[in-house]
């Protein structure tokens, strides 16, 4: 037989089950939405040609950029699984350029990369 006790107690374990999942959800939600460890990467074309098949990367990202025209810069978002130099590849004037990695970064929302590809082909790299 069913009591009202029964009921009362029934429904507050479902109750607190509810409320558990929700916290935890809630908990969870916010510790990854404050621990993003994104940057920000732009590259800036100064050499003489257009950059095609470029590609960036570094420690946990592989981020494909497409082409850049002489002058211009792309902005893209990656995110480092750890502390990372930055490597980029590209194609121009018929060959493939492929850098060793250099620089440092760690993803965080306030991390700016700024990789500038040089007349020569190499590149430099600033953070802030």
């Amino acid at each position: 037989m069913i009591t009202r006790s029964r009921i009362f107690v029934s429904l507050a374990w479902l109750l607190g089950t509810i409320i558990g999942i929700g916290v935890l959800g809630l908990s969870a939600t916010m510790a990854l939405s404050g621990c993003s460890r994104s940057a920000k990467l732009n590259i800036i074309n100064r050499s003489t040609v257009e950059l095609t098949n470029v590609v960036a990367t570094g420690s946990g990202f592989t981020q494909s950029i497409g082409s850049i025209p002489v002058g211009e810069q792309r902005n893209v978002s990656v995110s480092p699984s750890s502390e990372s130099g930055l490597q980029l590849e590209f194609d121009a004037k018929g060959k493939h350029f492929e850098s060793v990695p250099q620089g440092y970064f760690e993803g965080g929302s306030n991390t700016k990369v700024t990789a500038t590809v040089l007349p020569d082909f190499s590149f430099t790299m600033n953070t802030k």
